[in-house]
């Protein structure tokens, strides 16, 4: 497979985050046929998450929202200790605004409804397949307002702040290397 600069698509390594088996297959189904090449490694429990996390090599973690006895928003928080650098984004079928929102003050790269993985697709594409030379430059949003920023390595609440900087919205730290951003 190649991507849009002619290079051979690499294998993208995956720590799935899920407690279906059928969800599990859904996804890797979804990205094989949106032509997304990866090796996914599947964990439902949090012993089994805290094991694969800190054996680490993986390029993304993927989880569900929800999970018995497991709260992902510590499996997020954990990730976000040990492997910062490391794109993770929900894939849930439970859409609530409150755990969307609690998903991205905690550093999610983004929140993907399971009904919609062509968008997880055109995600995993962006991060690891475009030539970050043909990645469109957004316009600026309003300063001060609360928008959905893509960074580099993750996504959050963010704000372009008086200075010219992008910060955080929760923290008001500046972020990163800003690549696009959208309305909440």
């Amino acid at each position: 497979m190649t991507g849009e600069s002619g290079q051979t698509k690499k294998d993208i390594r995956v720590l799935h985050l899920e407690d279906d088996p059928m969800d599990a297959e859904l996804i890797e189904t979804a990205l094989a046929e949106h032509d997304i090449p990866c090796s996914m490694s599947r964990v439902c429990t949090q012993e089994g998450f805290e094991a694969a996390i800190q054996q680490g090599g993986f390029d993304l973690i993927l989880s569900d929202s929800k999970l018995p006895g497991f709260d992902t928003v510590s499996a997020l928080v954990l990730a976000r200790e040990r492997c910062p650098e490391v794109p993770f984004i929900f894939v849930s079928g439970s859409v609530s605004p409150h755990v969307k929102g609690e998903a991205f003050r905690h550093g999610a790269s983004d929140f993907i409804s399971k009904d919609d993985l062509a968008k997880l697709a055109r995600v995993l594409n962006w991060l690891f397949f475009t030539d970050k030379r043909k990645r469109r430059v957004p316009p600026l949003p309003e300063m001060g307002i609360p928008v959905m920023v893509q960074c580099k390595e993750f996504r959050c609440m963010g704000y372009l702040a008086s200075d010219g900087k992008w910060r955080d919205f929760r923290t008001s730290a500046e972020l990163p290397e800003v690549v696009d951003w959208s309305d909440l």
